[in-house]
């Protein structure tokens, strides 16, 4: 996990040790919105191809493994190539995953996608990531198809670098685009994209 590639993408950004461990109290306990900002309901699965300074370099998926409760609430466990883990869920103000500052440091649910939003919305999350929202309708196509999306623009002051998130309520992430460290938004060094969606489950 050395290179850009991998931890642009949005789980990845939240430190590996707060996955699975268990969950403390929180007041995100309101009920989901539908559609939900990225979908989160097991057997969830999508695929994804990285492309590196016009080159492609990898494909990448994420699949939802299994629901969790924490503190008597529905969570989902989120995974990234089969191994990075999230615990993560959706209700009214967005999708939140469960932050853990220090592997022995107690879980805290934080914001990360705020939805539904309004255009140039400006937040943190508890790892230190300030999120604006730049738009709530672009229109963005991929090998997916074609899809209306929220922009949100990610400044990751941990890592050093911006980035922007398309996702598409309903679906979820579709279009990635990361900026050269130090660059701030002038030189793109990667770009992710959706190549399909589905269920696992309903596949069977």
């Amino acid at each position: 996990m050395k290179n850009i590639i991998q931890p642009c993408l949005f789980f990845l950004v939240i430190p590996i040790f707060l996955m699975i461990a268990g969950c403390s109290k929180n007041e995100t306990t309101d009920p989901i919105t539908s559609p939900e900002i990225f979908p989160l309901k097991t057997g969830n699965h999508w695929v994804y191809r990285t492309t590196t300074n016009d080159t492609v370099t990898a494909t990448h998926v994420n699949d939802v493994i299994k629901d969790t409760l924490c503190n008597g609430e529905p969570w989902f466990v989120l995974t990234y190539d089969n191994s990075v883990r999230t615990v993560c869920r959706n209700n009214t103000a967005g999708w939140w995953f469960q932050y853990q500052a220090t592997p022995h440091s107690p879980e805290t649910p934080s914001l990360y996608y705020r939805y539904p939003a309004s255009v140039n919305e400006v937040y943190m999350t508890l790892d230190s990531t300030k999120v604006t929202v730049l738009s709530v309708s672009d229109i963005v196509t991929v090998p997916a198809g074609k899809f209306t999306c929220y922009r949100y623009h990610l400044i990751h002051y941990r890592e050093g670098f911006e980035c922007d998130e398309y996702l598409s309520p309903g679906t979820g992430l579709i279009w990635h685009v990361v900026y050269s460290p130090g660059s701030g938004i002038t030189k793109v060094a990667e770009v992710t994209e959706l190549m399909s969606f589905g269920n696992t489950q309903m596949m069977d």
